[in-house]
């Protein structure tokens, strides 16, 4: 099921996302990174090493949670998500794929020859105050299997 256009609009007009972990010992991590979206499978592709805190957390515990938002001086002009996510280390033609929509939105990035990751989203809060004040904007991933 796809996204509000508006989270979909939000979600592709930027490019840094904030991202919570939880780490192999019970504690919590947090970073931020550039992202491409994949619009047709609802996630976010980003590059970080094995090495990183979030590389290794994401490895031992897939469930993510983040943040895209502006930061505006006015409370009126508020706009951003918050998510969460499925996090998996892709390979073979899933990450080949991930790697050509990266390297066009990022070309830079074809000297760092880390992992890329697809955050799966799984339920998406929207707050746009431009729609009125603590307007918000929902979206669950349908669960086909349930």
């Amino acid at each position: 099921m796809k996204a509000d256009k508006k989270i979909i609009t939000f979600i592709q007009k930027h490019h840094v996302l904030s991202l919570s972990v939880i780490l192999p010992d019970a504690n919590l991590w947090a970073c931020n990174a550039f992202y491409v979206f994949n619009e047709d499978l609802m996630c976010l592709y980003i590059l970080t090493e094995l090495t990183t805190d979030h590389g290794n957390a994401m490895l031992n515990h897939a469930q993510v949670a983040g943040t895209i938002s502006l930061t505006p001086k006015t409370v009126a002009k508020i706009q951003g998500i918050q998510f969460q996510a499925i996090a998996l280390q892709l390979i073979g033609n899933k990450a080949k794929q991930a790697y050509s929509l990266y390297y066009q939105k990022f070309p830079f990035a074809r000297i760092i020859k880390a992992p890329i990751w697809s955050l799966e989203l799984q339920r998406i809060k929207m707050t746009d105050n431009l729609m009125g004040f603590a307007h918000k904007i929902h979206w669950v991933k349908r669960n086909l299997y349930k």
